[in-house]
């Protein structure tokens, strides 16, 4: 698989980096600081990109020729707009003008059909970026790529427990570790059945109690 990560310096992109180079792939890592993503183990090698800018975006697609891209892409406050929405939306345009098919993007719960089910607390804190990401999901939905949309619950930097599971259910809600998400979305990545699929991502230890009906979504055996 060769594959280009967008976010690579992140906390989650860098588990990406890491584990995708551990399964023999070959990782590439686009963003803006070039010195940061050169710091990177395990890299193929690094692009400098201006995500507002397609032909930019394009650019590095046309050079490192992916099988795959990964958006891990995200910001806070003002940012969030220019690149939960804006970044994600120029990665979908290159991609489909590039000829990369496959694009795997990273949003979160609260997102979407799964705002229903979000704390009033979250909505307070996020709201502008939660609807950015939403607004990002769509764009990338109603294209014609092969998409997989993964929406993590409440990040953490501990220990991979091993317990990270995907659920197709907007109802779901926990934690889970930012290594355990990351051997999450490399296995849909590879995985024809998360095509076309809005997927939440928890640690299935946190899941609360209620509603006692979700069931997890096993990338084996899924049509």
């Amino acid at each position: 698989m060769r594959v280009v990560i967008f976010g690579a310096t992140g906390r989650t992109g860098r588990h990406l980096v890491t584990q995708g180079a551990g399964r023999g792939w070959t990782v590439f890592a686009a963003g803006r600081d070039e010195v940061r993503l050169n710091e990177l183990n395990g890299i193929a090698g690094v692009a400098s990109v201006d995500l507002a800018d397609r032909s930019s975006v394009a650019a590095v697609l046309n050079g490192l020729k992916p099988q795959a891209i990964i958006s891990t892409i995200g910001g806070t406050g003002p940012d969030a707009l220019l690149i939960d929405e804006i970044g994600n939306n120029t990665i979908t345009d290159a991609a489909a003008s590039c000829g990369v098919r496959r694009v795997l993007q990273v949003s979160s719960l609260a997102c979407g059909d799964s705002l229903a089910y979000a704390s009033e607390r979250i909505i307070a804190a996020i709201g502008p970026v939660l609807d950015a990401k939403s607004r990002a999901e769509d764009y990338l939905r109603h294209s014609a790529l092969d998409w997989t949309i993964v929406r993590p619950g409440g990040l953490t930097d501990g220990e991979p427990t091993g317990q990270g599971a995907l659920y197709d259910d907007p109802r779901v809600h926990g934690r889970i570790a930012r290594a355990d998400l990351a051997t999450l979305l490399l296995d849909a990545l590879a995985t024809p059945a998360s095509i076309g699929r809005v997927l939440s991502a928890v640690d299935r230890t946190t899941l609360p109690a209620e509603p006692a009906d979700i069931a997890e979504f096993d990338l084996a055996v899924a049509a």
